[in-house]
């Protein structure tokens, strides 16, 4: 569960997500955003998140799938939009929170919150700073309790 799509390929996002899932024993990634439409930054967000029918717009794709069962790995970052674009994320996670719960998916993020693959690098090295990426990574990596 990232936050929304890059405006590039996410190349580097997506091979981190991979790389976590391979730690966690999957082979796959299926990944949806909590806000549909890509930005440069969560900044961008605080002006075009204003309008909270495009998070709900989002909602059908995160349903989907999480029906499709198995883990879910929150990666969304740990930085809040602000404003009332803040009451609106929250509201997504609340939510998504929710649907977690539904599915009874195994939750599952770097450390103890949800931060981004372009920032779990620096983690990690803090955390584990003798240890390779991909050891430390699977080390950071934490299930958490179920959602709700």
């Amino acid at each position: 569960m990232l936050f929304n799509p890059p405006l590039s390929s996410g190349a580097r996002t997506i091979a981190r997500v991979a790389l976590a899932a391979k730690l966690l024993g999957h082979h796959e990634v299926v990944i949806a955003n909590l806000f549909p439409v890509p930005t440069k930054s969560v900044l961008e967000v605080n002006t075009i998140g204003k309008d909270f029918d495009l998070w709900l717009s989002a909602r059908s794709d995160i349903a989907e799938r999480l029906a499709a069962g198995g883990d879910a790995l929150l990666a969304y970052g740990c930085q809040e939009p602000v404003g009332e674009v803040r009451a609106h994320f929250r509201a997504q996670i609340a939510w998504l929170r929710q649907e977690l719960h539904d599915s009874g998916s195994t939750i599952w993020s770097v450390s103890d919150q949800p931060r981004h693959p372009s920032r779990w690098q620096r983690h990690t090295a803090r955390s584990h700073p003798d240890l390779p990426f991909g050891e430390a990574l699977e080390l950071s990596l934490r299930r958490l309790p179920p959602a709700i």
